[in-house]
């Protein structure tokens, strides 16, 4: 509880004692939230699906300033969120680390980056999707969630409460502005084109990240009575060496002329993890350079 009377910012602030799961932390922003999280205090757990821990200590080592000592506080766990047995499992190796159980990042999702894969497979048009296209979303982003918060809620229930942060997408609140991919179905080989090939954004992105906002307000209501607060922090396109065209349409859509870096996330998350948010349930925090503003 806060005390009332006298304010303390470094307090309200500090996750020493405290353990947090990020999920899909080996990746872009699952790395840069860890490295908040280790320098904000906390003992801090990864749980991705693909785990080299050389690779993953060094890219975190290389983008903060972690020492030695610090690094000794963070857990490193392969492991399918989208598997009950397998979650199970791990929660019951891990019981010993989690007397200090106060948050949970689920932060994994099925992201597909424009630049990083194959748009014609992975970005395939609704009318031309198979169930597996939009239910393999639903399986990292939904069920991997709903896993690994049951798993956690018990946890933090004998430790007098937590915060859970869902992770989402302004497309969660929002269609996909189709118009972003128009270069790359204007610049399609003539043999796609004449297949009758289009690329847009996937509707299982959508209903899945819509879905992490009525995810958020069940657990945040249901468990409020143990102190466990639910929030959902829904962020908008994040810059990771992205194609120029992208990025400028992107920009040109956004009121802040640009995508974000990873870094102007950390805030955001810091507040909702820590005591900063600590009258803030069942909310939606938006971080997204205007983009749902228009």
């Amino acid at each position: 509880m806060v005390n009332e009377t006298i304010l303390n910012l470094k307090k309200l602030i500090d996750l020493s004692q405290r353990t947090a799961i990020v999920t899909g932390g080996a990746g872009l922003l699952g790395r840069t939230y860890t490295s908040a999280l280790l320098q904000a205090g906390a003992k801090v757990i990864v749980i991705d699906k693909k785990i080299h821990k050389n690779n993953i200590l060094k890219q975190i080592e290389k983008e903060s300033t972690l020492d030695t000592k610090t690094l000794k506080n963070l857990k490193l766990i392969e492991c399918d969120i989208t598997n009950n047995a397998k979650v199970k499992t791990i929660f019951q190796k891990l019981d010993p680390f989690l007397k200090d159980l106060k948050i949970v990042i689920n932060n994994a999702s099925l992201v597909k980056q424009v630049g990083k894969e194959n748009l014609v497979d992975s970005y395939k048009p609704f009318l031309q999707m198979n169930p597996s296209d939009w239910e393999e979303y639903f399986a990292v982003d939904l069920t991997g969630a709903l896993l690994i918060s049951q798993k956690s809620i018990p946890f933090m229930q004998k430790n007098g409460g937590g915060s859970i942060i869902n992770i989402s997408s302004t497309y969660g609140i929002l269609s996909p502005d189709q118009r972003l991919y128009k270069y790359f179905n204007d610049n399609l080989s003539p043999k796609m084109k004449k297949l009758g090939v289009r690329i847009e954004k996937p509707i299982g992105y959508s209903i899945s990240k819509s879905g992490t906002l009525n995810l958020t307000r069940f657990l945040a209501t249901k468990f409020a009575e143990y102190n466990i607060r639910v929030n959902t922090l829904t962020l908008g396109g994040v810059y990771d060496n992205n194609p120029p065209e992208f990025v400028k349409a992107y920009s040109e859509r956004t009121p802040l002329g640009r995508m974000a870096t990873k870094k102007e996330y950390v805030g955001p998350l810091l507040f909702l993890a820590s005591d900063m948010s600590s009258y803030m349930t069942g909310s939606n925090l938006i971080v997204d350079g205007g983009w749902s503003a228009w």
